[in-house]
């Protein structure tokens, strides 16, 4: 019987406060005294000096059991641009479609004949979507699945491959990033595209450091190091009491980087991340690279293909990793290359292909399985990275009271990011006593487009759900994360 090496990956998420959310109540924390102001003008007054116009905003709050009328709305019925609140109805319906313990797979098969340490053969990449083939769960060790499929291999008697590495990543369509996406953004970190076989969200993080003396060039160096993209730099070294300038670019379709500027001499340096292109040619180059400093060089190609292994196959090794914890990480970090790639392999697994119409048909029959109109739900990607991605805050409202009351709520919503955390994009924002552990929500950004949903445990221990969506030319994360946070502090105070 032919052996393989199994590769799990993951932990399990920190789940400790949704119970908040399940129906056990907190104590009360404060009661209401002589001249308290109603729940109704607390919310009126924080809402009052919004950073955009009254046909620019939609807030809908209610309590989150039952299906009881707003406590509290304007323009509620108003779909407006969402941006990455989005994720909400992509991960609950990858949670509902897949399952909590679903697992992402990624396959490595040999064939031919080993004699004295050479496969006469080849090596065959079966992609299954991961997200996780990075250092995130591996304590920042970029390339750690990469060293263990090396140590299988070489368990297999495998010290040198004379064929090619092929890198089949059929398992998604190969359009990469959605055609809503804004143009001239593709080498973003959060553009990133999307694919089958990703490596590392499928970007590279760029580090300029200055050289010896005045003058001189400055060093550029890449992290994960890899020969997959080229440096063109004129970039120099100036003396320390000068400030830093650079500007580091590479265009879509090219594998150059540009960098350009100066940066003071003795300075520790200067970094930044930038998306690839094609990310199967990503990953199977840095994996030729990886293997071949782990003593097992290639001497073929890396080539894409649609070949499945048969019987003439042999399994080298295989990784998993958890749906649950990847979930975290898009709702969480807000991370939208996680939210796509959870997003494809719904459309993968339970549809007819992996593609962004598959996966958006999937999604809008888990609306209507929550007993919603998804005729309301205008959603076109699963990060919110499309701009034409709007809802309404009266129908984000329902989509949260329903979640709540769902099988699968419990899981979902300690997916969410918490007020005050540190792992999550509320880490900086309700983080006093007020607030601190008591929202669980999703953030969104976009230019000119800010938006907060999600659940609040007020101080008298009810929970509330709500949701506050702000578009216009006035709106950023400053403004927006005024107006927002000021509306949320008044429901936990008075709620």
């Amino acid at each position: 019987m032919q052996s393989h090496l199994i590769i799990r990956a993951m932990r399990t998420p920190r789940g400790i406060l949704v119970l908040l959310l399940v129906g056990v109540s907190l104590p009360a924390a404060a009661r209401p005294h002589a001249g308290r102001i109603s729940l109704e003008e607390a919310l009126r007054r924080a809402a009052a000096r919004a950073p955009t116009s009254s046909t620019e905003i939609s807030i809908a709050i209610a309590e989150k059991d039952g299906t009881g009328p707003l406590l509290f709305g304007r323009n509620a019925g108003e779909p407006l641009t969402i941006a990455s609140v989005t994720k909400m109805f992509t991960t609950a319906a990858a949670l509902a479609g897949l399952g909590r313990d679903y697992r992402f797979k990624t396959r490595i098969f040999r064939t031919g004949q080993v004699v004295d340490g050479l496969l006469k053969g080849e090596l065959l990449l079966v992609g299954g979507g991961d997200p996780n083939i990075s250092g995130r769960f591996y304590e920042d060790h970029i390339h750690a699945i990469f060293d263990r499929w090396a140590e299988g291999l070489q368990a297999a008697g495998i010290r040198r491959i004379a064929g090619d590495v092929l890198l089949n990543a059929e398992f998604f369509d190969h359009e990469y990033r959605n055609p809503g996406w804004p143009a001239g953004q593709e080498a973003r970190w959060y553009q990133a595209p999307i694919s089958a076989l990703s490596f590392n969200d499928n970007c590279i993080s760029v580090s300029v450091v200055p050289g010896p003396r005045p003058g001189a060039p400055v060093a550029v160096a890449f992290n994960p190091p890899t020969r997959f993209l080229h440096v063109e730099s004129s970039a120099r070294t100036v003396s320390g009491r000068r400030p830093p300038r650079i500007a580091v670019a590479r265009e879509f379709g090219s594998r150059i980087v540009t960098v350009a500027g100066i940066v003071p001499v003795r300075r520790f340096g200067w970094s930044t991340v930038i998306a690839i292109d094609d990310p199967p040619m990503y990953f199977g180059t840095v994996l030729r690279e990886r293997l071949e400093r782990d003593g097992v060089p290639v001497d073929g190609r890396i080539v894409e293909t649609a070949r499945k292994p048969d019987a003439s196959w042999s399994l080298v090794a295989t990784t998993t990793s958890d749906l649950l914890p990847s979930i975290a990480v898009a709702n969480k970090r807000s991370q939208s290359f996680y939210a796509e790639q959870i997003f494809k392999t719904l459309a993968a697994e339970r549809g007819a292909e992996g593609t962004w119409p598959e996966a958006l048909r999937l999604e809008r029959r888990f609306l209507a399985s929550l007993g919603l109109d998804p005729a309301r739900y205008d959603l076109h990607d699963g990060s919110g990275l499309n701009p034409d991605n709007r809802v309404a805050a009266l129908d984000i409202v329902r989509f949260l009271r329903a979640m709540a009351a769902s099988p699968f709520g419990t899981d979902w919503i300690q997916t969410l990011a918490v007020s005050g955390e540190s792992d999550g994009s509320l880490r900086h924002r309700l983080r006093d006593r007020l607030g601190r552990g008591r929202v669980f929500a999703k953030t969104g950004s976009l230019d000119r487009v800010n938006s907060l949903a999600g659940y609040a445990v007020a101080q008298s221990g009810k929970t509330y759900v709500f949701a506050i969506i702000l578009n216009g030319r006035r709106v950023n994360d400053g403004t927006g994360h005024a107006l927002e946070d000021r509306i949320v502090r008044a429901l936990l105070a008075n709620g």
